[in-house]
């Protein structure tokens, strides 16, 4: 399921829209409540997984995150018509 918010009149996908849905498709959308966050108890949570990660792995995750960024990016562009 994709995740997306509505900004100024339209919606706006939080992530990257999976490759194999064609140009055009339709898509059905529905409004849900936002879950309840405990933030604490998230990073808690967080900081728990993360506790043995090494450097290498910090540098793994990080490349990972920029690359996403540089797609959500080049794909905003696209859709502005920007570039091709």
């Amino acid at each position: 399921m994709l995740k997306a918010t509505v900004s100024k009149g339209a919606i706006v996908p939080l992530e990257p829209i999976p490759p194999e849905w064609p140009e055009g498709a339709a898509l059905e959308i529905e409004l849900t409540e936002a879950p309840a966050i405990d933030i604490d108890a998230w990073a808690k949570m967080m900081n728990e997984l993360c506790k043995d990660s090494t450097d290498d792995d910090e540098s793994v995750m990080r490349r990972a995150i920029d690359e996403h960024r540089r797609r959500a990016k080049d794909q905003v562009r696209r859709q502005m018509g920007l570039s091709a």
